[in-house]
């Protein structure tokens, strides 16, 4: 990993330095100390229902969030619509796929290989893509799966999966279907998609798993809470995220989107383009983030920035550019003790736009560049290496 850019100059390394430096004053050690999620237990979680009778108004707004989808049998009605009777050859390879219902079940079969492959599962809330996995125990009876290397993307279309682009282009066998996951990595998709995965070790027991990131992913520690609240006590043995530190925050989210301290230091680079798919390690390096902790804003406003600043994870995030530039100008002004103004428009104008780009990571998908800053400065930080500018 190291030796991807030799050309990093000092200077480069001391501003990262006094970055980092900053971040751990403002926020703490970036070192990761893990939030424990109960994934695998002797006894099944708390379920949704039980939050819902005290908490009826979050949790009928939850439902509709993609957090709760973000997993669904095969055989669910939406999915079989957007699957079934549709082929696809992919231009990576030339192989044709075609999916097809048989007695309710998904099936999909390949011109390159023997037999039809039952699929199982889907990965995804559909808002950005739906890719078919299908699960099986290896040789010593461990739980791992064949992530399919088609998927299906909001634009209607079917195309190769985000991530298997290369190994699109050399398959060969059970890869011509798509990518076998060992059960480690197994074990860790499931478990972000997934708020409970069974008690039986090495196995992800369907029968037990309760599909989809619910409440008790993060809201921990849901039965002590549950009697706490019975016995009326003060101390309702609840974590409140506006507890946490911006850092805590942000990484607890990282732990299925992603964490900046997961990657290598020269990884975490603008040209890297991984990292618009990883929004908090993109927010982590911002300047919004790192310098939050330097505004003086007036009583009753505050600077905190972290990933529920501009989105409420009960509810779908909003498509609305105005939604997010009054969020900006929450800090930013010109008055004394808040982020300064934009140079080149009037405070009227969309931020997004410039600053948190849309930038297409395939060809039927684009995300939002979560590395908040002013783009064109990138060259001057970085000014030994070459990146592609977002369309």
């Amino acid at each position: 990993m190291n030796g991807k850019f030799p050309f990093l100059t000092p200077l480069l390394i001391l501003l990262l330095a006094c970055a980092s430096g900053t971040a751990w004053y403002l926020y703490g050690s970036q070192e990761h100390t893990p939030f424990v999620r109960k994934l695998l237990s002797a006894e099944q979680p708390v379920k949704m229902k039980q939050c819902c009778e005290c908490h009826e108004k979050v949790c009928h707004q939850f439902a509709g969030a993609p957090h709760l989808r973000t997993l669904r049998k095969a055989t669910d009605a939406d999915v079989l619509d957007k699957f079934a009777g549709k082929k696809v050859t992919l231009k990576e390879n030339g192989y044709t796929y075609r999916f097809y219902e048989k007695e309710g079940v998904l099936w999909v079969d390949c011109n390159v290989y023997p037999n039809p492959v039952r699929i199982e599962w889907v990965f995804g809330s559909g808002l950005h893509a739906l890719t078919p996995v299908s699960l099986f125990k290896n040789d010593s009876g461990k739980s791992e799966l064949l992530q399919h290397i088609v998927s299906w993307y909001p634009s209607g279309k079917l195309g190769v999966t985000l991530g298997l682009q290369e190994l699109a282009e050399n398959t060969a066998g059970i890869q011509s279907l798509g990518e076998v996951l060992s059960h480690e990595k197994t074990m860790g998709c499931f478990g972000c998609h997934t708020s409970y995965l069974g008690n039986e070790p090495g196995v992800i027991e369907t029968s037990q798993m309760i599909a989809g990131v619910s409440c008790i992913r993060c809201h921990l520690n849901g039965e002590a809470h549950i009697k706490a609240v019975e016995k009326g006590e003060k101390n309702l043995k609840l974590t409140k995220w506006n507890q946490l530190t911006p850092l805590e925050s942000i990484n607890r989210c990282g732990e299925c989107h992603r964490r900046s301290d997961q990657l290598e230091p020269d990884e975490i680079h603008p040209s890297n383009e991984l990292l618009i798919r990883f929004a908090p390690i993109g927010m982590s390096q911002s300047p919004c983030f790192i310098k939050q902790g330097e505004l003086k804003l007036p009583p009753g406003k505050s600077s905190r920035f972290d990933c529920t600043t501009c989105h409420d994870p009960h509810e779908q995030a909003s498509r609305d550019p105005e939604y997010y530039r009054e969020i900006c100008l929450n800090c930013h002004s010109q008055l004394e003790g808040h982020a300064p103004v934009c140079s080149k428009e009037n405070m009227k104008s969309q931020c997004l736009k410039c600053h948190m780009p849309a930038v297409n990571v395939h060809d039927n998908l684009s995300f939002t560049d979560h590395w908040i800053r002013i783009r064109e400065f990138d060259q001057q930080r970085f000014h030994d290496l070459k990146f592609k500018k977002p369309q």
